[in-house]
């Protein structure tokens, strides 16, 4: 890339990122089933952050029944809940999927909940291929055994919502599938993964999913276009997500989120507000939240806080289950100093 493209670029980005933050709180918090909601920005922010050494089902469902009494889990009795995983592409020998026996876990104590129905969808931004991903992934699989549908989110039917932000610059509407328009709860539940673009990829950026390829094309390139930054503080101000379950078992160091090298952190990280969870996830992983150019963004429109006297971390303390990934060159900033 020469310099000018690269001067040009971060302009433009600047200019859509000084829109964004001139537009006031209360218009970023959307109405109905949009925007993050007053209650987010208005008491501390519960994070539960649980040991969870490994995919064993028992082991699983005691950690996400752990981290959801202890931290501000949604009430899902006779609602619909959409649970968004990760699934950008498959590797035999790299975790870049949120790992299915999660997924299972968290569907089965969710029926134990109550929750009426429960939709497992994605739209994936790298491979194009949703038949193999969810195939080959074992989703395809888990919904049989479960009862649940398995939407592919990049072909769904549309509605068009406006963004939160009427500033924004290439999300000015959205086009939202409907599956993810009806749904009563979202529940985002990422792969802990360093990203080659972002930094690091979480709850937050996890998002990206929800809007259809047939639209903004792929790897979602529009989103690319407008700044990933930008991009996620403007989905997430207009998509409410009403709980987020970070998949730290085994996460993805380096240079993910597609080619990078497994990494344990043995842990998972829960909580209603994503950007508390992210930030907490992010320090898990060694990374300082408020580096990250999306988070710090997120932060100063009054998605949630970064601050730890905002979070109220519940469960294990962060420097005794911190396991540092490793970062690219690039991003070596990011590195959270120790104590």
């Amino acid at each position: 890339m020469t310099m000018k493209a690269l001067t040009r670029r971060e302009t433009l980005r600047a200019l859509g990122a000084s829109l964004l933050w001139a537009v006031p709180p209360a218009a970023l918090r959307g109405g109905g089933r949009q925007g993050p909601g007053p209650s987010s920005l208005d008491r501390r922010q519960k994070v539960a952050l649980v040991p969870c050494p490994n995919y064993a089902p028992g082991t699983l469902m005691t950690a996400l029944q752990a981290g959801w009494r202890s931290s501000q889990a949604p009430d899902v009795r006779e609602k619909n809940v959409l649970i968004k995983p990760n699934l950008v592409d498959l590797a035999a020998d790299r975790p870049i999927c949120t790992d299915s026996r999660l997924v299972e876990a968290l569907i089965a104590h969710l029926t134990e909940l109550g929750a009426r129905e429960i939709v497992i969808a994605e739209g994936a931004a790298h491979n194009r291929d949703s038949e193999y991903l969810f195939r080959d992934s074992g989703y395809e699989a888990l919904a049989k055994r479960r009862g649940v549908r398995l939407v592919d989110l990049n072909y769904d039917d549309i509605t068009v919502v406006p963004s939160a932000n009427p500033g924004s610059t290439l999300l000015k509407a959205m086009s939202l599938p409907k599956t993810v328009t009806t749904a009563d709860v979202v529940i985002s539940v990422p792969k802990m993964k360093t990203h080659r673009f972002a930094g690091v990829t979480l709850s937050m950026k996890n998002m990206f999913g929800v809007l259809p390829g047939m639209v903004y094309g792929w790897p979602k390139n529009a989103l690319h276009w407008n700044g990933i930054p930008l991009s996620v503080c403007e989905i997430n101000a207009t998509v409410k997500v009403h709980y987020s379950v970070v998949d730290g078992v085994v996460g993805m160091e380096g240079y993910g989120p597609l080619l990078g090298t497994a990494k344990t952190a043995g842990v998972l990280v829960m909580g209603d507000n994503t950007l508390a969870v992210d930030a907490t996830a992010a320090r898990v992983m060694g990374v300082d939240p408020s580096r990250v150019e999306y988070l710090a963004l997120a932060q100063r429109i009054r998605l949630g806080s970064l601050r730890p006297e905002d979070i109220e971390v519940l469960g294990e303390r962060v420097e005794r289950v911190r396991s540092d990934f490793a970062l690219e060159s690039e991003f070596a900033y990011l590195r959270a100093p120790r104590g």
